[in-house]
């Protein structure tokens, strides 16, 4: 299933080498998400599997962080926490609010 969604993006990171003789292309990008709970507050920053690293490497230029809509495909194994989800595109929208940031 694919979706979009916008998010906050604090941070990006990527690795295209050879390990063990096995060519990997991978990439992440860190977003924020709401804590839940009747004792949480707030935001945290979570990890998000991108489908390769030039979707990354278009957004490093950016001033992070920044507001964007990302596309995403979900996948399950069909099990229990076996969902995924895993970002195809990323658009850039505009740079964090002050009154996002705390300020």
């Amino acid at each position: 299933m694919e979706m979009l969604a916008r998010v906050t993006i604090r941070g990006a990171k990527y690795f295209v080498g050879n390990i063990d003789g096995k060519e990997l292309d991978s990439a992440a990008i860190y977003v924020d998400v709401e804590l839940r709970g009747e004792t949480a507050s707030g935001v945290c920053t979570n990890e998000v599997k991108v489908e390769k690293s030039d979707v990354v490497k278009s957004i490093l230029h950016n001033p992070m962080p920044f507001v964007a809509e990302v596309t995403m495909i979900q996948t399950t194994n069909g099990k229990a926490n076996g969902d995924r989800n895993i970002v195809t595109a990323i658009r850039p929208i505009a740079p964090e609010s002050k009154a996002a940031k705390g300020a």
